[in-house]
């Protein structure tokens, strides 16, 4: 028998998500900690499901992505995410269940052996790194419960056997940085970190695969669709002064530009989601 893998001990709440609550309700999500071997390159494993039995499709709106790859098999499809520069929705119709492993930031560059620099908007077939990964495998896979699922993935990681490479760790500080202390230009971070910002540039070309002028702005994104969520009557002007933009109208452009809605439609569409709101900030 392989690996069998328990719950984590508390929920995992996705930054990315722009529907928290819609999300929960419609969407079964747990996550698993990964065995002693992967702790270095799995932040967790995780099996979403769903049953939807309303005749219309759950439509899951995020801000894709953090800076992460996630491996996954699914009687739908199976491959390895990417990162996903702009937005991207996925589709919960019917009933399914997918089976996952989500890389710390920059830690799938172990098992591909190479720059991640390209690769990023785009699915990478299972095959392509794990050659175990036939047909045979996902089927075989999804035949489990949960636990022993996410365990026969672990089990095709460790056959990989990854070594330790401590650029992965600074990516993740770096990144983790960036999120809970609010830098915003690639000069701060350089700072911070003692790097030079062409060495901070090429270092996430190569192990997340986009620039770092990406992430600082997608964590800008992120913590202003927070903000929308958190408040009933959102301030634009201040939200955009708190995240360093230059003008209200460069920050609902950057917006628009990343959802496809100005905030103002984000927040209507939160209160009514049925709603195809046309209004501008």
């Amino acid at each position: 028998m392989g690996t069998v893998l328990q719950k984590s001990a508390s929920g995992y709440k996705s930054l990315g998500q722009m529907d928290p609550a819609g999300f929960e309700h419609h969407i079964a999500f747990d996550t698993y900690q990964p065995p002693d071997g992967l702790t270095s390159f799995v932040l967790h494993f995780w099996t979403i499901r769903w049953h939807n039995t309303t005749g219309q499709p759950y439509i899951s709106e995020q801000v894709m992505h953090r800076p992460y790859v996630d491996v996954f098999v699914s009687h739908q499809e199976s491959g390895i995410q990417c990162t996903y520069r702009n937005r991207r929705d996925y589709e919960a119709a019917d009933s399914g269940r997918i089976i996952g492993a989500r890389f710390h930031p920059g830690a799938f560059h172990a098992f591909r052996n190479g720059s991640l620099a390209g690769l990023h908007n785009g699915t990478i077939a299972l095959q392509d790194i794990f050659a175990d990964a036939d047909q045979a495998f996902v089927e075989r896979t999804l035949s489990l419960d949960d636990a022993a699922a996410v365990g026969a993935l672990a089990d095709l990681l460790q056959a990989r056997n990854p070594q330790d490479d401590p650029q992965i760790a600074i990516v993740s500080r770096i990144i983790e940085a960036i999120e809970k202390d609010g830098m915003q230009t690639v000069k701060e971070v350089a700072q911070w970190s003692g790097m030079s910002e062409r060495w901070l540039q090429l270092l996430f070309q190569q192990y997340v695969g986009i620039g770092i002028k990406w992430q600082l702005q997608r964590n800008k994104l992120l913590q202003a669709a927070s903000s929308i969520r958190a408040y009933d009557a959102p301030d634009w002007a201040d939200i955009a002064y708190e995240l360093g933009y230059s003008s209200q109208q460069h920050f609902i452009s950057d917006f628009k530009r990343v959802l496809g809605k100005t905030p103002a439609q984000y927040k209507r569409e939160l209160r009514n989601p049925a709603s195809s709101v046309r209004d501008e900030v």
